[in-house]
């Protein structure tokens, strides 16, 4: 008798990669692989997700807890740990990271939405630490028209943080 759950020497051997169905897993979708590496900004399944900072995912809990007709939050353990790392980490009030996005996404197709979330959280002062922190921005750091108008991007951003974000 023939054991059906182990493939026999002959189907091992006759089997070839094509012949076997796609793998699925948490980077495969329809059967393709999605490469992941925020350097190229590549981000797989999430590239077409909007990028937050702390301070905009604390003002989202919070209209989520204080909003009408909104059944209360979660009782657990990960909402719990979720709302107190975005209070203590959360440097910008709302009305700081809006102008923040609005000064950031003037310029539509200069930044991704990527590398406006981490300037707003980050607010590196120049260029060179910008790059430093954030690779994808090394297209950048050419010295030509474009470094300038991202260096003003970051004094921007930088001057809405020290004396808040007073519309754009």
């Amino acid at each position: 008798m023939v054991d059906e759950s182990k493939p026999t020497a002959a189907q091992l051997a006759g089997s070839s990669s094509a012949a076997r169905p796609a793998q699925r897993g948490p980077l495969h979708r329809r059967g393709a692989a999605q490469e992941e590496d925020a350097t190229k900004l590549q981000f797989g399944d999430f590239g077409d997700g909007e990028a937050l900072t702390i301070g905009e995912v604390q003002h989202l809990l919070q209209i989520s807890r204080d909003g009408p007709n909104i059944p209360p939050p979660p009782d657990n353990k990960v909402y719990k740990q979720t709302v107190d790392y975005v209070n203590e980490f959360a440097n910008a009030d709302s009305n700081v990271t809006g102008s923040m996005r609005a000064a950031l996404t003037a310029r539509p197709g200069f930044l991704n939405q990527f590398e406006v979330a981490q300037i707003m959280y980050l607010r590196p002062d120049k260029v060179e630490v910008a790059v430093a922190l954030i690779p994808s921005l090394e297209r950048y750091n050419q010295e030509d028209e474009h470094t300038e108008i991202l260096q003003q991007l970051l004094d921007d951003v930088r001057g809405f943080a020290r004396y808040g974000g007073g519309g754009v």
